[in-house]
């Protein structure tokens, strides 16, 4: 007969290792979370249940209020942990203007964490590319998508159909870039940034794999498409093609060309980011100017005084259109796309006398700055007069579109795109509020980006 070892042996044996692990672990977590009183710089204490300081910054509210509380107790420069992960937040806009600019060769990249879990395409997108490969790469709802498919792709959709169901498309556009932020996955990396390289290695992502792959083939179909017709476009998807060169060409030293893979990834990029951040101003100004008559009759004015005398909402027209830029600017600085921008300095940088070590991340309030009452009066009303003159506003206090180098490759094509729409509705119809639509200011939530926390509807009305 086989004799079985000492179940309480093995108990108390498994109690020691499992109590030895959390203790090391523990220890692990407390060196981790030392940065910030090391180096002098002021924080609240992190803790496990906060998961360093996570719960609180992504917790429903005003967002902007809790900057301000942050910034009032602790000054214009703090330390926040994502988990295990330290950032530094500034307020200090002459720090940010150097950063951006100045010191951009010691600010490359906008982040360190999440840029190898987009799938294997848009790993290989401009948004997570860094170094050489980002200088090598870099280009220039239903109506967003429809716009940039056919602008930038060359290829028309049809989303817009009439009997307002969503195409397959839309369906998982949608799915893939309007979802809550990061997921399990995400989350996991975020508080243990190793285990981003382990889930890129198991095939494990942000997004959902069957909506990447339905927009992965669809990519995939309009280039081979493209290849065996008209080669004489002039859009972006041209350009891509243009420049693509086989992977074997591609080497740490390029600084031309793109490979399938990059060509396909900023492919798939541009839809997902011309879908939701454009939508969501064309959302947002709308719902403003439904609550706001005599702001929008003032629009339909000018947009009404341009038809007369061009006949044609082009280019040119739309561009001239002062208080309709002045009308989109207010919004995107009432509605923010983004919660805050970053950069991760690659080597060690003393920017005002501010000391920034290697690989920390940094981190700028962007929607606390569109918001901050020491700067805006009246920061959370809708008022365009106050973008009449944009030399007299602070790039730093507003930056719908990042600023420096690494800006938004698509800002001057989704200004276009959303006068354009705006001119079209707005030439022939009102917008008006419903009995159940929320009053201003709309509240936000952060998804992968800023959205409205609650779908509503408007009352269109024919002019």
């Amino acid at each position: 007969m086989i004799s079985m070892p000492d179940s309480s042996f093995l108990s108390f044996e498994s109690l020691i290792i499992f109590i030895s692990t959390l203790c090391l672990l523990r220890y692990y977590i407390h060196r981790k979370w030392q940065y910030f009183k090391i180096n002098g710089i002021p924080h609240d204490p992190p803790s496990i249940w906060n998961l360093g300081h996570m719960r609180g910054f992504f917790k429903e509210g005003s967002f902007s209020d809790s900057f301000a509380e942050q910034k009032k107790r602790l000054g214009p420069i703090y330390g926040t942990y994502f988990g295990l992960e330290p950032a530094i937040t500034i307020f200090d806009t002459e720090i940010m203007r150097k950063i951006y600019t100045k010191e951009f060769h010691s600010f490359p990249e906008r982040t360190k964490i999440l840029t190898k879990l987009n799938g294997e395409d848009m790993n290989e997108a401009l948004l997570p590319s860094k170094g050489a490969k980002w200088k090598r790469t870099r280009l220039y709802s239903n109506l967003s998508l429809d716009a940039i498919v056919s602008s930038a792709l060359g290829t028309k959709v049809n989303t817009q159909t009439s009997d307002g169901v969503d195409t397959r498309l839309t369906e998982e556009v949608r799915n893939l870039f309007t979802r809550g932020f990061a997921g399990a996955v995400g989350f996991m990396s975020m508080l243990f940034p190793p285990l981003e390289h382990v889930f890129e290695k198991l095939g494990y992502g942000l997004f959902p794999a069957k909506s990447l792959q339905y927009v992965r083939n669809f990519t995939n179909a309009v280039i081979e498409d493209r290849l065996k017709g008209d080669k004489h476009h002039v859009d972006l998807l041209q350009l891509m093609l243009d420049a693509e060169v086989p992977d074997s060409e591609i080497t740490e030293e390029s600084t031309k060309g793109l490979t399938r893979r990059e060509l396909i990834g900023n492919a798939m990029l541009m839809i997902g980011a011309g879908f939701d951040n454009t939508a969501n101003v064309m959302t947002n100004l709308s719902h403003s100017l439904a609550f706001h008559p005599e702001i929008q009759t003032r629009l339909q004015a000018e947009i009404d005084e341009a038809y007369r005398t061009k006949g044609c909402f082009d280019y040119e027209t739309v561009k001239g259109l002062k208080f309709l830029d002045m009308c989109v600017n207010e919004t995107m600085r009432l509605y923010p796309a983004i919660l805050i921008n970053s950069r991760v300095c690659r080597s060690d940088t003393v920017v005002n006398g501010l000391r920034l070590p290697k690989d920390i991340v940094v981190q700028f309030p962007a929607y606390f700055l569109a918001h901050d009452p020491d700067y805006w009066e009246d920061p959370w009303k809708f008022k365009p007069d106050r973008m009449e003159d944009m030399t007299q506003i602070d790039s730093m206090m507003f930056q719908p579109f990042g600023a420096g180098p690494r800006n938004c490759i698509g800002m001057r094509f989704a200004e276009m795109e959303i006068k354009i729409a705006m001119c079209e509705i707005l030439h022939k119809y009102s917008f008006e509020p419903c009995a159940d639509t929320p009053k201003p200011p709309l509240q936000m939530t952060f998804k992968l980006g800023m959205t409205p926390k609650e779908e509503f509807k408007l009352r269109l009305v024919k002019k």
